[in-house]
């Protein structure tokens, strides 16, 4: 019956090997989880005890997480779930995970570049968009018109989510600043070097 166990088991790991993108470590960890919310050895869990399996494995750490999680297990009829499902589900709590790591990381360097351009890291205050202009000629060099770059945003002065609407409706080259302003403000320095980044790019945007 051992031996009969381990079989399956081995079959079941290969399925979830070909199925989802998991690491050894995370198929591991999920059939020791899983194994332990089925002393039986049926093959399912039950709906109840899911959710305590993927807080262990330290998916349902917000609020939103935890919203993501009821929406997903919706999707899946019955009360208990197999291993597989239970793959499948923490797939998708880590990359809603990482979605949202994402968007925190681009969040902060929006409100890093409104600090270093002269707004409050409570996101209060605002910034003047000719400062925004003055700085990008003086501390990148370039000649381009960056009234047309920067396209027809009539406000002069940016409260911070005027600011962040500015930079995404001028497309990724601008949003390249953002990253450069966040650095300064990240290393408290001020705008004193010339990013030789920016070269290859003007030559481009001429």
């Amino acid at each position: 019956m051992k031996r009969k166990t381990l079989l399956l088991e081995s079959d079941i790991i290969q399925q979830i090997k070909s199925a989802f993108n998991l690491n050894q470590l995370e198929i591991t960890e999920l059939m020791t989880q899983a194994k332990r919310y089925d002393p039986k050895g049926t093959g399912y869990v039950s709906k109840n005890e899911v959710d305590d399996i993927m807080r262990e494995l330290k998916l349902l750490t917000n609020e939103k997480m935890i919203a993501k999680f009821k929406e997903e297990l919706k999707n899946y009829d019955g009360k208990v779930l197999d291993v597989k499902q239970i793959c499948e589900l923490y797939c998708k709590l880590k990359n809603y995970q990482q979605q949202l790591e994402d968007e925190e990381t681009i969040t902060q360097e929006y409100i890093d570049a409104f600090v270093a351009l002269g707004g409050q890291p409570d996101r209060s205050g605002y910034v003047q968009k000719q400062t925004i202009i003055d700085i990008i000629q003086k501390e990148f060099e370039l000649k381009i018109d960056l009234e047309s770059f920067l396209g027809d945003f009539q406000l002069t002065q940016l409260e911070f989510e005027d600011f962040c609407q500015l930079f995404e409706n001028a497309g990724e080259d601008a949003k390249s600043f953002i990253t450069s302003f966040s650095s300064a403000r990240r290393n408290n320095t001020d705008f004193t070097v010339r990013f030789k980044d920016f070269e290859k790019w003007e030559k481009t945007a001429m």
